[in-house]
């Protein structure tokens, strides 16, 4: 195996990796928002300006780790299925 398709093999494991740890993420930053800044008190403290900005900041890396996750993942995929296609390429000639 060169070490072309060794580096596509292990940043698609890489990514695949990132984009689970992405979902993981947006998983565990919904149910802090929901615990943290959902309920009454929570809502009035960020309202207030107690909570320093902490509840805007979770949510906008929910976002980032909700859009971007998905991506790395399609990319990730997409590198493994371009070393696969190398080596049947390799063995057919």
């Amino acid at each position: 195996m060169g070490a072309g398709k060794a580096i596509l093999i292990i940043a698609g494991l890489l990514l695949l990796g990132l984009s689970w740890g992405a979902s993981y993420a947006v998983v565990y930053l919904d149910e802090a928002i929901h615990e943290g800044c959902e309920d009454e008190q929570g809502m009035i403290a960020e309202a207030v300006g107690l909570d320093e900005g902490q509840c805007q900041d979770a949510r906008d890396w929910r976002h980032q780790a909700f859009t971007y996750g998905p991506m790395l993942g399609y990319l990730g995929a997409a590198l493994l299925l371009t070393s696969v296609i190398m080596m049947v390429i390799r063995k057919r000639q």
